[in-house]
């Protein structure tokens, strides 16, 4: 008998052989599910030497036991393996419908071994699960795979998550695509299934969801969904979108160093090149707001240029966008933007992670390292967003200069050489789209981030400048937001609407209170707030474990990229605004202690480990020389 709340299986999928093996989730409900159970078979089972290009890597699809059900906000799917860019913890989320579906399907893990003979794509239905050829897939866009797969199957409700060109190809920035829009970005995931000839997964199910203790659940349901309409931002959410609510003209979210400038060279953006992109001005494109599955409020826009050079209609534009392909590239053409964030789905290239090293290619080009013999005669003249377009293309297909570019903005300048090294905006090897100078508990957890520079494991969210120009507990704070996020990460929650929920002032372990309850009284498990808590604390020393076993880091790679470490921001109203070094130093030492690491290696100790019942991870590090 399958467990409450779960779809009940974990596939084994090893490609090489072409052999499909079931086994019961039950067996891993230790880690609640989702990323949790994606990075404990990680853990144990990835070996060392393995490459993250090659079949000995392991590849996995995880959604948690809330996702499918009525719980508000769940519809996260986790994908984790080992990071394309780093070696280490390769890890990267998306919503929409898809998981969903893989749990009405009957399969709440999918573990992929070894490297097909040829392109397939794996198709989950009611409790089966076959690999199918996709040899007619292969080449084809995210959009139209989606399509022609819901073609083979005569059935457009298929739910389909899968790579476009740009995975194919092995492109370091590569990521996962679900619904045509929903980007799973970061660490390569794109390449290492791209790697192993794996097209994409369709699911299509029927199958129930049981709950443990319906009438308990179902009042845990509609407290979450109350509070919700008492606040005012999910009305605005559902009128304008995430990036309509907070992103409008005059916001703090302009000024708060997020959107790096010209690859950083500043964090300070001319009002009138705002004025034209934000979040109020572009809604003449806005069509209308879509929501992922389960989501009661939405947040994401349908856009639609109607006519013109970069006409395009999809799904899709998120604050990271205006980063990507405005402040990062100097682009105030807010049609070409759009169509710069939908080809990126359709490529099935991570916008965050190929921005970083467009603009750094731009760099050098202003400096006079790069010449339009070296670019496929484009001008990279900041602004040039035609430039922008044709460079994500070649970058998908590794074409010319795009094949230059294809490996990360860290092999880019190696290959260049010269002061080109010094504007690379990477964390721990891997591009980083985010600015880190002004906000500071925003910058610490980009850095510490176990994912490599990425802002969705402890980065802080604060707009007020009184808060986000502080350091103010900011070690601690960002230490309640990795365990808030593995909560979430397990149970398959969003965490950005999921703020209307938890966010009223800080993270704190209560956050995660109404989130045990739905998971409590949903599986059965004994989930209150505290366990839930020193789960996530569990899974992040173990993702910990991972990046000094596999990628080797330490406390020398807790700091912030060249650029950001020395120059200050130059203009605007933050002009002076930079790193304390000292500040910095005192913040690590604190952030380690919370979480029982040595502070004079960054390392973890076998008394921090063992106070959370994790003695074999101290063994493993032990073993392999990390932990004298």
């Amino acid at each position: 008998m399958k467990p409450h709340g779960y779809g009940g299986k974990v596939l084994r999928v090893d490609l090489t052989e072409g052999k499909l093996v079931e086994e019961s989730t039950e067996k891993y409900l230790d880690w609640v599910g989702g990323r949790g159970i994606n990075e404990w078979i990680l853990f144990n089972e990835l070996p060392v030497e393995a490459k993250p290009l090659e079949p000995e890597n392991i590849f996995t699809i995880g959604v948690g036991p809330l996702v499918g059900t009525l719980s508000p906000f769940c519809s996260r799917v986790s994908i984790d393996t080992k990071n394309a860019f780093t070696k280490g913890v390769g890890s990267a989320n998306c919503g929409g419908h898809f998981g969903a579906e893989m749990k009405y399907a009957g399969y709440d893990n999918l573990i992929f071994k070894g490297k097909s003979p040829k392109p397939v794509y794996l198709w989950l239905n009611d409790g089966k699960a076959e690999l199918r050829d996709a040899s007619e897939l292969w080449g084809k866009t995210t959009w139209d795979t989606e399509r022609t797969i819901r073609e083979f199957e005569n059935d457009n409700e298929v739910r389909v998550i899968g790579i476009g060109p740009a995975g194919e190809n092995k492109v370091r920035s590569a990521c996962v695509i679900s619904d045509r829009a929903k980007a799973a970005g970061g660490s390569g995931v794109g390449a290492v299934m791209g790697s192993k000839n794996l097209k994409a997964v369709a699911a299509r199910g029927s199958l129930p969801i049981t709950v443990a203790e319906p009438e308990r659940f179902i009042r845990a349901v509609d407290a979450a969904r109350a509070k919700i309409e008492t606040f005012p931002k999910a009305k605005l959410y559902r009128k304008d979108g995430y990036y309509g609510v907070e992103s409008y003209y005059g916001s703090a979210a302009w000024e708060a160093g997020f959107r790096p400038v010209r690859n950083g060279q500043d964090g300070y953006w001319e009002p009138e090149k705002i004025k034209k992109v934000a979040g109020d001005t572009i809604k003449p494109y806005r069509k209308k707001i879509l929501a992922c599955y389960g989501c009661p409020v939405g947040c994401m826009p349908w856009m639609d240029v109607p006519e013109g050079p970069y006409k395009v209609k999809g799904e899709g534009w998120w604050n990271n966008s205006s980063n990507s392909f405005c402040t990062r590239v100097d682009c105030d053409n807010p049609e070409a933007a759009i169509k710069a964030h939908l080809l990126t789905n359709a490529l099935g290239l991570d916008g965050d992670n190929a921005s970083v090293v467009i603009a750094w290619a731009f760099e050098a080009y202003e400096k006079g390292l790069l010449t339009k013999e070296d670019t496929d005669g484009l001008e990279l003249t900041w602004g040039n967003h035609d430039a922008v377009l044709a460079l994500l293309e070649k970058l998908a297909y590794r074409e010319g200069f795009g094949d230059f570019l294809a490996d990360g903005v860290k092999a880019a300048a190696e290959k260049l050489g010269g002061d080109s090294i010094d504007y690379a905006i990477h964390i721990k090897g891997q591009d980083s789209v985010d600015g880190v100078r002004i906000s500071k508990g925003w910058g610490f957890g980009v850095v510490t981030s176990p994912a490599a520079g990425r802002h969705l494991r402890g980065a802080l969210h604060s707009f007020s400048p009184d808060v986000f120009r502080s350091w103010d507990n900011v070690p601690y704070k960002v230490h309640m937001q990795e365990q808030f996020k593995g909560i979430l990460d397990m149970t398959g929650t969003c965490l950005y609407n999921n703020g209307l929920l938890s966010w009223e002032t800080e993270i704190t372990p209560k956050s995660a209170e109404y989130i045990a309850e739905l998971a409590s009284s949903l599986t059965g498990l004994d989930l209150n707030y505290d366990k839930f808590t020193r789960i996530g604390r569990k899974l992040h020393n173990i993702e910990k474990a991972m990046n000094t076993i596999h990628g080797g880091f330490s406390r020398k790679d807790d700091y912030p990229p060249k650029r950001y470490w020395e120059e200050p921001i130059k203009s605007g109203p933050y002009k002076g605004e930079h790193i304390d070094h000292q500040e910095w130093e005192k913040a690590l030492n604190e952030y380690y202690r919370l979480h029982g690491w040595n502070p004079e290696t960054g390392l973890q100790t076998r008394e921090g480990l063992e106070k959370l019942d994790l003695g074999f991870v101290a063994d493993r590090l032990m073993a392999a020389g990390f932990l004298k």
